[in-house]
């Protein structure tokens, strides 16, 4: 009977490991625009999110927002190898969210380009970009120039981007181009002798010569510029098929804590006698509660070295005393109580300067409160007070 109530207990145990380690897994309905099967998201454990595609799309891609933002803070993807022929995708989104928030969701779907495909966006490109200088080169009757180099390169990088904004390469080939080479060969005309051979022709023949000059020139810049983006063209490119987006998803709410801390505190009993100052410097171990300002704040960096600014209550363990061994307490609680400011360290500390409020130990009146700095250092846990926020 002790075997199978031992049996038991290890397989309730076990159960209840294996359904903790379970991700959670997110439905994406492409037709609803929404997640069919959560209203809300982890935050402080990771997620899956699948969903049904036709086995022609090669790669998925997943584009986290802040609630109405317009710029992903988090991106994740999948992408399909050659033996997969699966109609589903799943990706696995880290604990990087935070609680009590909400995010909007991006799932973009792509397709891969075939050669024929490929070639055609090749082609299409270079006749823009060739487009593109015939309308930077100007002929004013005596010279041939482009207009402002730098802003043609920029409308140049501007025009690239514009044209390959639904593309990427599964297998992450970069978009090279334009590189400085092209910005060199812009601002560069001697090559071609552009002034010194106008100036020796007719004035009936200068329009043609120029125009051949700015064709040569054109055909030969955007032959480079094609060359740098001929690698990514023959990477495995996917082109943009569907995208749906998923609004104002919530976050698990967190459980509600109340930071606890225990530690040693440094005081400094001053009295004076009408005669002589008298101060005694001691440490004295103290407990308390902190009630932080903000949870998420963070003073030093994205690490969380220093965070969670906060007020501290709490009391020494036992009474201070003068330089006369006068004990000090707080009246009506006989410890000392102590109020401070201070900050979380590392995550496992607490750093706090303040007061203690205290008087002769007996005594219940509040009238001559004396305040006593005091500074701290706590190891600080929090508290889970079984409610969530």
């Amino acid at each position: 009977m002790k075997l199978n109530y031992l049996f038991l207990a290890s397989f309730i145990m076990l159960s209840t490991l294996v359904t903790s380690a379970q991700e959670r897994v997110v439905k994406v309905d492409f037709e609803a625009s929404a997640f069919r099967n959560s209203p809300s998201i982890p935050y402080d454990k990771p997620f899956m999110i699948e969903g049904e595609v036709y086995r022609d799309v090669e790669y998925v891609e997943v584009e986290i927002f802040n609630a109405g933002g317009n710029r992903p803070i988090h991106s994740f993807a999948w992408s399909r190898d050659e033996r997969n022929l699966t109609e589903t995708f799943s990706i696995a989104v880290p604990p990087v969210l935070a609680a009590n928030n909400k995010y909007d969701f991006r799932i973009i779907t792509y397709k891969a380009l075939d050669d024929f495909q490929k070639n055609e966006l090749a082609v299409s490109l270079g006749q823009r970009i060739a487009y593109y200088f015939y309308n930077n080169y100007q002929f004013d009757g005596k010279n041939v120039s482009i207009k402002n180099p730098n802003k043609t390169y920029r409308g140049l990088q501007k025009l690239i981007d514009e044209a390959l904004v639904l593309m990427h390469s599964k297998n992450s080939t970069p978009v090279l181009a334009p590189s400085q080479l092209i910005l060199e060969e812009l601002k560069k005309e001697s090559d071609f002798n552009f002034g010194m051979y106008l100036k020796r022709t007719k004035i009936v023949e200068r329009d043609s010569i120029a125009n051949k000059m700015i064709a040569d020139k054109v055909n030969h810049i955007t032959n480079m510029v094609m060359s740098e983006i001929e690698p990514y063209l023959n990477s495995q490119l996917v082109q943009q098929h569907r995208s749906v987006v998923v609004l104002s998803v919530s976050t698990d709410k967190a459980p509600f804590t109340l930071p606890i801390n225990a530690g040693v505190y440094a005081w400094n009993m001053d009295i004076f006698d009408n005669i002589k100052n008298y101060k005694n410097t001691n440490f004295t171990l103290g407990a308390g509660l902190t009630l932080p300002f903000h949870r998420n704040a963070t003073l030093a960096g994205k690490k969380r070295l220093i965070d969670e600014p906060g007020i501290s209550l709490g009391v020494l363990l036992k009474p201070i005393k003068d330089d006369f061994n006068t004990e000090f307490a707080t009246p009506g609680i006989n410890l000392p109580v102590y109020t401070a400011l201070g900050v979380r360290l590392f995550k496992v500390a607490r750093l706090n300067a303040g007061v203690v409020f205290v008087n002769e130990k007996g005594s219940n009146s509040v009238n001559n409160l004396q305040v006593v700095p005091t500074i701290g250092l706590a190891f600080e846990l929090d508290l889970w007070l079984g409610i969530k926020r």
